[in-house]
């Protein structure tokens, strides 16, 4: 069998994707936000709710912001709902780049691994303050305290813990701007 490249893959996908788009808007098909949010949260919740975490396990191990997934997020389900599949998705995620990130063998650069003990000193405290960071992604992050051979139990502690603050503070901001817009248009 012949090795389809990642660049026919992504490029295949977009096509999949425009000429899906292009369709419905030809064909007149009507989506219906709120159904969709209805069908979703009552007879298919359990499954959606799945599919959701899934999703954002996936987005998780790719470098895609995740802005998109949370504002999706928030419109079909509650807010300690996303809260908790975004937590669920990052020990999701966490578990995976742990479990590979020594047999990736990506080369890190010496000067990140010179902060290898001033992390060791203090690792909880500085996971915790590093997910505050903007810009620091919490999969590279993951991924470079298992390089330098962090204790899984002390990058749980440290993750979850900074990316639940963050993660409640994101969540109500974006559901505070949805409901300013939902009363501003009705």
């Amino acid at each position: 069998m012949k090795n389809i490249s990642k660049k026919t893959l992504f490029y295949g996908f977009v096509a999949l994707n425009i000429i899906a788009v292009i369709y419905l808007y030809f064909s007149d098909y009507k989506i219906d936000p709120e159904m969709l949010k209805a069908l979703l949260t009552t007879e298919y919740f359990l499954i959606s709710y799945i599919a959701y975490i899934l999703i954002l396990i996936i987005r998780g191990l790719t470098l895609l912001p995740g802005t998109a997934f949370l504002l999706a997020g928030i419109y079909v389900f509650s807010f300690v709902q996303v809260f908790f599949a975004i937590q669920i998705a990052i020990i999701g995620y966490c578990l995976i780049i742990y479990n590979f990130a020594h047999k990736l063998n990506f080369k890190v650069p010496q000067k990140i691994l010179d902060y290898e003990h001033k992390i060791k000193t203090k690792e909880i405290p500085i996971i915790f303050a590093l997910c505050f960071i903007p810009g620091i992604s919490i999969n590279v992050l993951i991924y470079f305290l298992s390089i330098i051979d962090v204790k899984l139990r002390n990058i749980f502690i440290g993750i979850i813990s900074g990316t639940s603050i963050t993660s409640a503070i994101y969540i109500s901001i974006i559901t505070g701007v949805f409901e300013s817009a939902n009363y501003a248009l009705n």
